[in-house]
């Protein structure tokens, strides 16, 4: 039988071999059973990496939940601190509350506004007259002094107001035209509002042929403070301003002003924001039902297609689904019986476990409508929060680890000592009356770690307490020591500086200038002082649990096995300090709470039930690539064999044939002896 062999795309086949054995055959039967057990690899692979990308996809839902939840889990500046200020009257004064801000009802009225200081010179017939040249000197209170040069190639009038301008100091100029017979007229206006904040001006312009200015011939406009009674009557109390905005007028407000009218009282309220509040809970109900969704459409089985959703039978996602339930479901202790679950302030179940939030009833809650519950027992409710058994003693936050107290054993503060602000009090005596002259009016100081510009007081006569309250608006308007909040007053006869800060950071410090080398303060220069922290300790069921103070704010450490991030703050003085426990913190664990820290169980980017469960599903998948590539090596591995096992068997094969052929032919010739 004749034989043949091909070569195709570099791989060998043979056909019609004399052995009568089709080898293409062979080999195409041993590749497609292969090729189909590679196949059902594939499959398997990708229903893993199928699985691992609904678990990526539900992660993110997972993550969005989370941030809706901590929302809610916060102790301070959470979703039920929010407050909004209303004003009855927003043309004239209009105000913002912050989360620390309390609720209630003020009467305002605007008696005057700030204003910045504005004067005009003498006016000229044309802006390009020339004026006389030198120096001119302006300052704005007790800013900075700017000089700038005029001569030759700038003595007009525009010339100066452009100096003037390219100087960057706390004047602008500009040119005016009242409409007289000489019009131009040169306009100085200071950059800041404010009584303090006048312009002062040395004019030194007295050089050549040019004519004579004064910049400061008439005022235009006063300087003036923004002026706000709280109150009506005999005890009401005027605030004053540098500037139409008031951020201490009312605490955690800031108001501002913008129409002075002393006969009209403005009624300013400030409420709890409950459609802030609502809007948040809405959020987080949509971001729940939309992970209880996504799971839902993956845990069933069609019995049209026969097919099972992906997650049907999933013990992660199910496990996933029956924790976030059970904890919507539970009550929440040291609650009012009237706000201790969610379905007490609108947040109920429907039959196939998606959440509907009932809007209006959690507004009654939350706006004390509903009889002995309001806006704190639904922050209870939800977030971390705590009470404490000392005035002195105040709950702040506490951390992802912060465990909440057990019933009947709230968790105990000891106080060993108490932070203190920095203070000093000058080393003399002042005079009764001081005279404040340009020789002796300069300081620098520094606190809290902030150096002072140096400091001039205006030239006067000054009681003791004029003068302090002199010092202390100078060091209020240095814009290097703002945030740096002091107390300037008496202590007897002597001028004392209290740091508003606590803890180490509250440092103040005396400088130097001529106020302090001439003694006119009571200072000698070596005065300096730094406050301490707070310092104390956890005590849970009678184990003490390690604390660290900054400033007032005493917190427990990393580690600790129930107050690691608690955080509390300490308004004892020393001598309200007593040995042992100085109060009892209650630490209460919301519904929002506990569900962030079940969410960070699954989803924790290291340690998450669902970073174990993307290895898992990932780990799976490189094993069957590995086994496929495996799969692929051993068949081509086999298909080299048997082609090599098919050619030795083709060529003997051959060679028998051959030498049959040879015999044959042998036995058929005659014999030539015959």
């Amino acid at each position: 039988m004749a034989s043949s062999i091909s070569a195709t795309n570099g791989a060998i086949s043979f056909a019609g071999l004399a052995t009568g054995i089709d080898t293409s055959k062979i080999i195409d039967s041993l590749t497609a059973f292969n090729s189909r057990r590679i196949q059902a690899l594939q499959n398997q692979k990708t229903a893993i990496l199928e699985q691992r990308t609904t678990f990526s996809d539900l992660r993110a839902k997972l993550l969005d939940l989370q941030t809706q939840t901590g929302r809610l889990a916060r102790s301070i500046a959470g979703a039920f601190d929010g407050k909004v200020a209303t004003s009855s009257d927003n043309s004239a004064l209009s105000a913002a509350a912050s989360t620390t801000a309390s609720a209630g009802t003020y009467t305002l009225t605007v008696q005057s506004l700030a204003a910045v200081h504005q004067l005009a010179s003498q006016g000229f017939a044309d802006p390009g007259t020339n004026i006389k040249t030198g120096t001119l000197t302006l300052k704005v209170g007790n800013g900075p002094s700017t000089t700038v040069t005029i001569d030759g190639a700038n003595n007009t009038l525009q010339g100066l107001a452009d100096a003037i301008n390219a100087a960057g100091g706390e004047v602008q100029a500009s040119i005016i035209n009242d409409g007289t017979a000489t019009p131009y007229r040169l306009l100085l206006t200071a950059n800041r509002s404010g009584a303090q904040n006048t312009i002062q001006i040395t004019n030194n312009l007295t050089n050549g042929s040019g004519a004579s200015i004064d910049p400061a011939a008439s005022t235009v406009q006063a300087a003036s403070d923004a002026r706000v009674t709280i109150g009506s009557g005999a005890g009401a109390v005027t605030v004053s301003s540098e500037t139409n905005r008031f951020d201490n007028l009312i605490a955690g407000v800031t108001v501002n002003v913008s129409k002075a009218d002393a006969s009209k009282p403005i009624t300013l309220t400030v409420a709890n924001d409950s459609t802030g509040a609502a809007d948040a809970i809405q959020a987080f109900v949509d971001s729940y039902n939309a992970v209880i969704e996504y799971i839902d459409q993956r845990d069933s089985y069609d019995t049209v297609t026969k097919e099972a959703g992906i997650l049907l039978g999933n013990r992660d996602s199910d496990d996933l689904r029956r924790d976030l339930n059970l904890i919507l479901r539970s009550a929440v202790p040291l609650v009012s019986a009237n706000a201790n679950r969610a379905s007490t302030v609108g947040l109920t179940f429907d039959d196939n476990g998606r959440l509907q939030f009932n809007r209006s009833r959690f507004e009654d809650v939350f706006n004390g409508k509903i009889a002995g519950v309001g806006a704190g027992d639904v922050k209870r409710l939800f977030a971390l929060t705590g009470t404490s058994t000392s005035s002195g003693v105040k709950f702040l936050l506490g951390g992802s680890k912060t465990k909440p107290s057990s019933a009947g054993a709230p968790y105990q503060v000891d106080v060993t000592q108490a932070a203190t602000r920095a203070a000093i009090a000058a080393a003399n005596d002042l005079a009764e009356s001081t005279v404040i002259t340009t020789s002796n009016n300069a300081f620098t100081i520094k606190i809290n770690n902030k150096q002072s510009s140096t400091l001039t007081l205006a030239a006067g006569t000054y009681s003791r307490a004029a003068l302090a309250s002199a010092i202390q608006t100078a060091i209020k308007a240095d814009t290097a020591l703002t945030g740096a909040q002091v107390i300037v007053d008496l202590s007897g006869n002597k001028l004392r500086v209290t740091s508003q800060a606590y803890g180490a950071n509250s440092q103040v410090s005396i400088g130097t200038g001529s106020a302090i080398s001439s003694g006119i303060l009571g200072f000698d220069g070596s005065e300096s002082a730094v406050g301490q922290n707070v310092a104390g300790s956890f005590i849970v069921n009678g184990v003490t649990e390690a604390a660290v103070g900054i400033g007032q704010v005493l917190s427990g450490n990393s580690g600790n096995a129930n107050t690691d991030g608690l955080q509390v703050q300490v308004t004892l003085t020393a001598d309200q300090i007593v040995s042992g426990s100085d109060a009892d913190i209650h630490v209460t664990s919301g519904l929002a709470d506990r569900l962030n820290q079940l969410l960070s169980r699954y989803i924790d980017p290291v340690t998450g039930r669902l970073q174990a469960v993307d290895k898992r599903y990932t780990t799976q998948a490189e094993a069957i690539t590995q086994s496929i590539v495996k799969q692929n090596e051993f068949l081509e591995a086999k298909k080299s064999s048997l082609l090599k096992q098919f050619a030795a068997m083709e060529q003997a094969v051959g060679r028998l044939n051959s030498l049959s052929q040879q015999l044959s032919l042998q036995f058929l010739v005659p014999s030539s002896g015959r």
